[in-house]
C-alpha cells in the first residue's frame, strides 16, 4: 500500500513593492510647493527621503489634487517638510486635499497645522 505524497512545502517569494506615487518639490509663483500624486504610502516616503539633502527641503505648501491615498507616514512627511514655514509664521497651505486625505488630517488633530485650500 501507497503512503498518501504530502505536498511539498512551497518558498514564499518576497514581494517586490514598487511606488505607486511619487512627490515632486515645484516652484509656484514663487513658494516652494510639495506636489503628490497617486498613493503616498511608506515606499514613496522612503523613496522621497532617500534623495533628501538634510534641511534642502521646504515646502509652503501641499499640492494633493492628484492625490488618491496618504497615510500617516505621508502626513508625517507633509508635517516634516513644512515646518520650516510654520517656524516662520506662516501656515502651510494644503491645496485641494481629497475628502479622504481631509479626513486623514482631521481625524489625527493635524488640521490647525495647515491652512485648507479648494
Amino acid at each position: 500500500m501507497t503512503q498518501p505524497q504530502m505536498p511539498q512545502p512551497q518558498t514564499a517569494q518576497a514581494e517586490q513593492w514598487t511606488a505607486t506615487g511619487g512627490i515632486d518639490l515645484v516652484e509656484e509663483g514663487g513658494v516652494p510647493v510639495l506636489r503628490l500624486h497617486g498613493e503616498v504610502d511608506t515606499t514613496v516616503v522612503e523613496a522621497w527621503d532617500a534623495g533628501a539633502v538634510p534641511g534642502s527641503r521646504r515646502a509652503e505648501a501641499v499640492d494633493l489634487s492628484r492625490t488618491t491615498f496618504l497615510d500617516c507616514r505621508g502626513l508625517r512627511l507633509l508635517v516634516r517638510e513644512t515646518a520650516a514655514a510654520r517656524r516662520a509664521g506662516r501656515l502651510p497651505e494644503l491645496r485641494r486635499p481629497s475628502s479622504t486625505v481631509r479626513r486623514l488630517v482631521e481625524a489625527t488633530g493635524a488640521s490647525p497645522l495647515f491652512t485648507q485650500v479648494g
